[in-house]
């Protein structure tokens, strides 16, 4: 159990490191601007958040709403910065506005999911979230991050049902086989760890230390 927890410890810091990266990254290729405009006040909000100002720009995304509350390309801003502030459980409750509003946003069910996963301690939240971001785009990555939600949850079974089925998908993606070999050492079946490691390289894929594939 101490190792089960240190390695969940481990790849939520990784996770939530790297998602804060990719956060930064789509406002800096100005997905976030080009959904709300690109002008005026969202123009505003762009350019804080490049400048490292995320107490302007999460001001300026809560005045925009006092204008139109249900604006959903707003709220996705707004859920960003939260994130991005390190502020969680504000960031959770206007991530799952977006989602109960927006059947088809991969994105910020990717964003809650790991916040369920990561910071709230809701493993089967997020194993429900991932779900639903699978059967809007079935890709490995996905399916990885789902699998890693159903080991938290202790799915073992389903987690490494999952993972051979990303690896299916995609035998040349290594993150399913780094995740499904680690499952299988925390879970003393090193037999089949090993197996999969022949197998990645029948593929040509070099699998590494376990990380988050974001």
């Amino acid at each position: 159990m101490d190792s089960f927890r240190k390695h969940k410890d481990t790849v939520a810091a990784l996770c939530t490191a790297t998602l804060r990266r990719a956060l930064v990254l789509i406002v800096c290729i100005g997905i976030i601007c080009g959904a709300v405009g690109c002008t005026g006040a969202g123009a505003e909000a762009e350019a804080a958040i490049r400048q490292g100002d995320l107490s302007r720009a999460e001001a300026i995304y809560r005045q925009m709403l006092s204008d139109n509350e249900a604006d959903l390309e707003v709220l996705k801003g707004l859920a960003v910065t939260l994130f991005l502030q390190q502020k969680y459980s504000e960031a959770l409750a206007v991530q799952e506005q977006v989602v109960a509003a927006d059947a088809s946003d991969v994105q910020t069910r990717l964003e809650l999911g790991f916040n369920y996963l990561n910071h709230q301690d809701r493993a089967e939240d997020a194993v429900t979230v991932f779900e639903e971001a699978a059967a809007l785009d079935g890709g490995s990555k996905i399916l990885t991050f789902l699998a890693q939600a159903q080991e938290v949850a202790g799915h073992i079974a389903d987690a490494e049902a999952t993972l051979r089925l990303a690896i299916d998908i995609d035998a040349a993606y290594a993150y399913p086989y780094s995740v499904l070999i680690g499952l299988f050492e925390r879970t003393g079946r090193n037999a089949e760890a090993a197996e999969v490691r022949r197998e990645a390289q029948k593929n040509g894929v070099a699998t590494t230390a376990e990380t988050c594939g974001i």
